[in-house]
């Protein structure tokens, strides 16, 4: 690498905004950490809870790996505000953030967010792949938008200060939620349905919408969502990060590479029943981008012609100005 672009990755912000952290993930996910840290990431954005879980027992799950994050101070740190990630970085630390991909967490009650919020919990998606008392996910056939209880969702989220994440949801449900929302949105950890037809990608019509409101698209790395023959690899995830670049700009892109360090969960969840065989998935292993291929990335994205600037912002700028536009210190939500 180039001395100029080792004195950019090492300047750099790089969030992560997919890592899974459910229960069925934490045997491989603790040797991950270091392999993360090393390869120049400095913030990592765990799903703690999905729309299998229901309140109780991730609030267990929650407390207890917030715990497990304080008694790993030699790497890593808990971050709760755009601050917090740039003192982790100053520090030398990996920011550990946390996030929900399913409303069911919450009991589908509007009224907890801002519970979830106070405990840490800094974004969620609604709706997870197919319908719940919100909306539609992307693998409903009949697209449905939001329900009114989805619209309860968006304005209290708003409200609280919580980032609103459309990966996993339908296009109709998530053109409501970016219309509907008076803060930037996310699609965390979605690729392009310009160059990879599937049904977790998000098409033209919706990145022009998150990027018409400041939001971002973290493109996600598993070869499912990248190419016709499933495979994944860095000149992969360029394609889609051009698109979109060229589309709406590259303030709007972000890296949701979303490993699959988990697959033998992912295998069982596969064997388990037809729909994502039926909705376009090659059985797993599923080919991704491993966190060292990180400089790689900054490599591809310097020949592809993109400024300091933009390369900063894809690895994490982008995501921090999203996040400091919306989360709210919690003085500042106790008379809202």
């Amino acid at each position: 690498m180039a001395p100029q672009l080792v004195s950019l990755l090492e300047r750099a912000l790089v969030w992560e905004s997919a890592v899974g952290w459910t229960p069925e993930c934490l045997d491989e996910g603790p040797s991950m950490l270091p392999r993360y840290h090393n390869a120049g990431f400095s913030c990592l954005s765990m799903t703690i809870g999905a729309d299998w879980d229901r309140p109780e027992p991730t609030l267990r799950h929650f407390a207890q790996q917030r715990r497990y994050f304080e008694n790993r101070s030699d790497l890593c740190r808990i971050v709760d505000s755009v601050e917090d990630i740039r003192a982790a970085k100053r520090d030398g630390k990996l920011g550990i953030g946390f996030h929900l991909q399913g409303a069911s967490p919450l009991g589908y009650d509007p009224a907890l967010i801002d519970t979830w919020y106070r405990l840490g919990i800094r974004w969620m998606i609604l709706c997870y792949n197919t319908r719940n008392p919100l909306g539609d996910g992307c693998h409903e056939p009949e697209n449905a938008g939001l329900s009114l209880l989805g619209r309860a969702f968006v304005a209290e989220a708003n409200r609280v200060g919580m980032l609103l994440d459309v990966s996993h949801a339908g296009i109709r449900t998530s053109l409501d939620i970016v219309e509907l929302s008076d803060k930037p949105v996310i699609a965390s950890h979605s690729s392009a349905r310009a160059i990879k037809n599937h049904e977790r990608n998000v098409t033209d019509e919706q990145i022009r919408a998150i990027a018409a409101k400041g939001g971002v698209v973290g493109i996600n790395s598993i070869g499912a969502f990248l190419t016709d023959d499933n495979s994944s690899g860095v000149g992969a995830v360029m394609r889609h990060i051009d698109h979109i670049a060229q589309l709406v700009g590259p303030q709007h892109v972000g890296l949701g590479l979303d490993t699959v360090f988990y697959q033998p969960f992912m295998t069982k969840l596969y064997d388990s029943g037809p729909l994502m065989a039926q909705r376009g998935y090659p059985r797993p292993p599923w080919a991704d981008v491993k966190p060292e291929a990180l400089p790689d990335l900054v490599e591809a994205l310097d020949r592809h012609g993109y400024d300091e600037t933009a390369i900063l912002g894809i690895l994490g700028e982008n995501f921090l100005r999203v996040a400091a536009q919306t989360w709210r210190p919690t003085q500042q939500r106790t008379d809202a």
